[in-house]
């Protein structure tokens, strides 16, 4: 079977990147195709399956920074790729809409991770966006593209209920694959708190920086930006206690996790969240927005905490109320493994076994 595998961007390795290439590993002779990739996202993650990686927009990568400038011209571009050869096609669309690639043969199956946000009003419009008004010319190409195949999944309850009520279908629920090491957790003697995102300010970091700095504890921030402007803000309001590492290697974040009070996870409504599982793989338990994703895999007194309120205080008073409080580390290993790579490969297989039933 000519499998193609799809992914809107490899310029960073979030919860897209990591069902893409789990998806490889099912189906090592697929194609890839994303729009451009980091040379240091290949090589760290995909160095084995470079050969199958196609990237015609290779040259657009200089304007990677500019995400509402790639929103606005990405439908035009997916929709000149060729897929006719494929008997399946996976797609993994985000803010990118890679799902927009027209499939005229064989099974397309959507796994969205989000929606395009800004452009159907859940969070503000992209400057951009209200300068040019292009979302008037994508929102009905985009429904188009997510209502033209049944065959879609997506990550959550919570972005399942959203794309339900958006466009009156309803995905099934396929939670993506978190990595879970082989070996039960080492754990150390505590030394700060850790996140480890993306930073923009859809994970509201600002919360962590603020309740840290506040308390005088000490926090680890790892993971790059597409908005300096945002980082240069974190920095500014961060105290003594916060560091900002930058981009480190899996070797690095797996030692890091060994000395951690807890994952410190303030985004809002985030779709899924696979950063605290992880974590709790790792045996860290989780202090969390109770909001999105989270509200379906952690659980208040087991995996960790929520703070209730979408505030730096409330987060601050939830770090201070759990701060000598223990928590299991297998049972947060045992917690993380419902969540595992294989469990997703087998009920993936098991939906593209049934959609070809169907035909």
């Amino acid at each position: 079977m000519k499998i193609a595998i799809i992914n809107d961007t490899l310029d960073e390795f979030g919860g897209a990147e990591r069902v893409a290439l789990t998806m490889l590993h099912m189906f090592p002779e697929a194609d890839f195709f994303t729009s451009f990739a980091e040379k240091r996202i290949v090589n760290n993650f995909f160095t084995k399956l470079t050969k199958n990686i196609h990237t015609p927009w290779q040259i657009l990568s200089f304007i990677a920074t500019h995400r509402s400038l790639m929103q606005m011209i990405s439908p035009f571009l997916w929709r000149h790729w060729d897929l006719s050869r494929y008997e399946l096609v996976l797609s993994n669309p985000s803010i990118l809409m890679c799902n927009m690639v027209s499939v005229s043969h064989g099974i397309h199956i959507q796994y969205i991770h989000t929606i395009p946000k800004n452009l159907f009003g859940l969070v503000p419009k992209t400057p951009l966006q209200r300068l040019i008004g292009y979302d008037k010319f994508i929102i009905a190409q985009y429904r188009q593209a997510i209502t033209n195949t049944p065959y879609i999944l997506t990550s959550s309850t919570h972005m399942q209920q959203t794309i339900s009520r958006l466009f009156s279908i309803t995905p099934e629920v396929i939670p993506p694959p978190v990595h879970i090491p082989k070996t039960k957790p080492v754990r150390k003697k505590p030394e700060y708190y850790l996140c480890v995102s993306r930073i923009d300010r859809d994970k509201h970091l600002e919360l962590a920086v603020r309740a840290c700095t506040k308390l005088r504890v000490p926090l680890i921030i790892v993971g790059v930006t597409n908005e300096p402007s945002y980082e240069a803000y974190l920095r500014a309001i961060a105290g003594p206690t916060i560091r900002f590492l930058g981009y480190q290697s899996d070797e690095t974040i797996n030692s890091l996790y060994q000395k951690a009070y807890a994952f410190l996870f303030p985004s809002k409504q985030e779709d899924f969240g696979i950063a605290p599982l992880e974590a709790l793989a790792h045996g860290v338990p989780v202090i969390a927005y109770h909001g999105g994703g989270p509200k379906e895999t952690l659980t208040e007194g087991k995996t960790g905490a929520f703070f209730y309120t979408h505030s730096a205080r409330s987060l601050a008073e939830t770090l201070v109320r759990t701060r000598r409080k223990y928590y299991n580390p297998e049972v947060l290993y045992a917690h993380a493994n419902h969540y595992s790579e294989t469990l997703f490969k087998k009920r993936l297989l098991a939906y593209i076994q049934k959609t070809r039933a169907t035909q």
